[in-house]
């Protein structure tokens, strides 16, 4: 299976279009925008479709449609060039390295201000901390932005790489399961969540909780665009309505995976549950889409230490803090 295995086929058809809420109140003017989401719709995005099914973007006067792309390097590279996606969702650890390597991005919004990627593995392998990983193999996705994630947690943690057999897999959780290898990289609230969902015993080692302290989940918008007075109301409606989406999910996880599985009847309802109860607790804490310049200190220091800058970059450069 491709990535996601389950999780991708069940998607295919999956309609993206919600009704209309009735009796919502419409600003007179009503803008088009196109937000690019560097996934699947998936529970991670969940903030932003039940925000257009709540009627969010609705009473702030928008018309929003979505798209989608393969992760959050080509999402960032993609709103870098302004046409035809100038708003839409990278990592925070992209977002850097983008702007490093010159693309005119910058984040408005973070909504998981802690990385959400885990290594799992079979729970009888016993993998529970990242020495555990010497002598295993380790499935990881060319391209992926959490490779650059699993460099950070080899540095913090002062491992041996040598130790560690990494080999590239697509994303398919099934690789583990049928002991191709003996771990796999992932947001938990994906194919762990899958898993766990399907009644698999896994062990998750969380990387945060092993010092790699980076953003993640971020909105991130085009220099010219957040420049242009017009479309910069525009992408502040859509903070504002995205928030309100997110904060539907931490405050009442149960009923946004109800509405969520309404939406994409496709996924498995067990999925939706314990995803977006991960999702959940990514935002908890902070409020909902805040980021601070120490957490954007934090995630550059990070790149910094592991060499992934093309030249030096500031926060005021990354960031539009308020």
């Amino acid at each position: 299976m491709h990535r996601r295995s389950l999780l991708t086929a069940a998607l295919a058809g999956a309609s993206l279009a919600v009704p209309r809420v009735a009796g919502a109140q419409i600003e007179d003017k009503v803008e088009k925008v196109e937000i690019l989401l560097d996934w699947k719709p998936l529970p991670t995005f969940a903030g932003f479709f039940l925000a257009r099914s709540m009627g969010a973007f609705e009473r702030r006067g928008l018309e929003v449609t979505f798209a989608e792309t393969q992760g959050a390097v080509t999402s960032a590279e993609k709103i870098g060039k302004g046409s035809p996606y100038w708003i839409g969702t990278s990592s925070g650890m992209a977002t850097v390295i983008g702007r490093s390597n010159g693309l005119p991005i910058k984040s408005l919004a973070v909504y998981y201000p802690k990385t959400p990627t885990v290594i799992f593995s079979r729970s009888e392998d016993r993998i529970a901390h990242p020495r555990d990983l010497y002598g295993k193999t380790l499935g990881v996705v060319p391209g992926s932005i959490t490779n650059e994630e699993l460099r950070a947690l080899i540095t913090v943690n002062k491992l041996d790489p040598d130790k560690i057999r990494e080999i590239p897999v697509n994303w398919d959780a099934y690789t583990l399961i049928d002991k191709k290898v003996d771990a796999l990289i992932d947001y938990e609230e994906m194919a762990p969540a899958e898993l766990v969902a399907e009644g698999r015993r896994i062990t998750m080692l969380r990387l945060a909780d092993f010092g790699v302290r980076v953003y993640s989940l971020n909105l991130i918008v085009n220099d010219a665009a957040w420049a242009d007075p017009a479309r910069r109301v525009i992408a502040q409606k859509v903070v504002e309505a995205v928030q309100e989406g997110y904060n539907s999910v931490k405050e009442r996880a149960g009923d946004a995976a109800l509405r969520f599985s309404t939406l994409f009847p496709r996924l498995a309802p067990r999925y939706v549950d314990r995803s977006m109860v991960t999702v959940a607790q990514q935002l908890s804490g902070p409020p909902t889409g805040e980021q601070t310049r120490a957490g954007w200190e934090a995630t550059i220091k990070t790149l910094e230490s592991l060499k992934l800058l093309a030249k030096p970059v500031t926060v005021d450069e990354v960031a539009v803090l308020n």
